[in-house]
Formats: C-alpha cells, sequence, structure tokens
C-alpha cells in the first residue's frame, strides 16, 4: 500500500499496477463517513454542496487493510505538516 515515489502507476515493489481509464480521472471529495461490520469496514466518499449531496466513491476493505490505511494516511499527514505546518481541524471564514 504505501508508494513512496509518488507514481500511481507503480508501487515502491516494482510491481506494476494497471489503472482502468474510467479512475484516471479523479473525484472531489470534502466528506467521509465509515462504518464497519465483524468482516469488512467501508468508507463512502461524498461531495457536499449546497445544491445536494453525492457519494464519488465507496471503498470496502478487511479490518487489517484498514489498520494498514489508517498508519498509511497518518504516517502522510505527518510528513505533511512537517513539510508545510500543521493541518487545521477545521478552517474559519475570515470575519
Amino acid at each position: 500500500m504505501k508508494n513512496e515515489n509518488n507514481n500511481p502507476e507503480q508501487e515502491s515493489n516494482e510491481m506494476p499496477v494497471f489503472m482502468p481509464d474510467n479512475l484516471k480521472a479523479a473525484s472531489f471529495t470534502n466528506s467521509a463517513f465509515a462504518q464497519f461490520t465483524g468482516e469488512e469496514f467501508s468508507i463512502d466518499f461524498l461531495n457536499m454542496g449546497a445544491l445536494g449531496h453525492a457519494v464519488v466513491s465507496r471503498v470496502v476493505m478487511t479490518p487489517s487493510h484498514m489498520k494498514r490505511l489508517a498508519l498509511l494516511l497518518n504516517s502522510k499527514v505527518g510528513e505533511y505538516e512537517e513539510m508545510f505546518g500543521e493541518i487545521p481541524q477545521l478552517i474559519e471564514p475570515k470575519k
């Protein structure tokens, strides 16, 4: 799951990864919901706007994959904050 060279086409172990054309365009998300059962976790990524909300992607994975994803994301946020400073939990508009 780790990709040190930031190349989405190739994992760090040099195994080529195929990306279908329909997944090459990114989807913007500004909200996420996670739920779980005894067998799996699922995350719904949403784009919430003034005109309505839409699920843009759903990812389902095993609990062990979810734990590794959480560790990876925590590590990447830490790296980001080392380079650019702390990310605020909530950005308030200036008054």
